[in-house]
């Protein structure tokens, strides 16, 4: 039989900032269902303006791409349109001249979820009570990481963790990440993709608890937003939940 989906999002801005540079997509296309979570960076709300292009500019991909591409080629052309939309706004203005965005995607499409992302938004695999993150940061610490300089206990506190090496609209070329492999999809797994507002707030352990608890979709998506905000909601939190059965 074929496995369906449910879906909850949320994004809010935290407890200590005013505006929220965040922005969270899910569309229905004739690929099948397209999930995104963006966390822009700028000032004067220019990481706000880099996450509605990405988010726009995928939306206006994904409505007019005709051709019988492979997932993984959709997902790389949909973050390259993404990065020229941002790219070409940030050249022409000079308020928004060094914005941009991470990004993690994801596309499900026949019982397989192919995925991308730029940057340290996340996606996460919740199967039969196990938490496991399926994207790696593309983070200075997560760099060190790499190298044996440095371990993820270490990380968590290092005073460059916010630090990211890649990002949508820095650059006119950028470098997404896409899987090689899809997630082959089991009845009863879950899909979390988010910015990191949420995973520097709450430990694996602590969002494995939230998405064991028997609840819906949504009031799992706002236990997790609440709970990073109890965890003391530094940064904006952004979460898109997948339930398939």
């Amino acid at each position: 039989m074929p496995i369906s989906h449910r879906t909850a999002a949320l994004s809010d801005p935290g407890r200590l900032r005013e505006n929220n540079e965040d922005r969270v997509a899910y569309l229905t296309t004739r690929y099948g269902a397209v999930w995104m979570v963006c966390d822009g960076m700028g000032g004067h709300a220019a990481g706000e303006k880099a996450a509605e292009l990405a988010v726009q500019a995928v939306v206006d991909f994904f409505s007019r791409v005709s051709e019988s591409l492979s997932p993984f080629l959709l997902l790389e052309q949909a973050l390259y349109e993404a990065n020229e939309a941002i790219y070409k706004i940030a050249q022409l203005h000079p308020q928004y001249r060094k914005m941009g965005t991470t990004c993690v995607i994801a596309l499900y499409q026949e019982g397989l979820l192919y995925y991308a992302h730029v940057g340290d938004s996340r996606l996460y695999l919740f199967r039969e009570g196990q938490l496991e993150q399926k994207t790696q940061d593309h983070s200075y610490v997560q760099f060190l990481i790499a190298q044996g300089l440095l371990t993820p206990e270490e990380a968590e506190f290092h005073p460059r963790r916010h630090v990211i090496l890649r990002a949508l609209g820095l650059t006119s070329r950028p470098e997404p990440e896409v899987a090689p492999e899809p997630i082959i999809i089991q009845p009863g797994d879950w899909a979390l993709l988010c910015t990191d507002g949420l995973n520097t707030m709450l430990s694996d352990k602590e969002i494995q608890a939230i998405l064991s608890a028997p609840v819906s979709v949504e009031e799992k998506a706002r236990r997790l937003v609440e709970e990073a905000n109890a965890g003391g909601g530094m940064d904006n939190v952004s979460v898109v939940l997948v339930e398939f059965f």
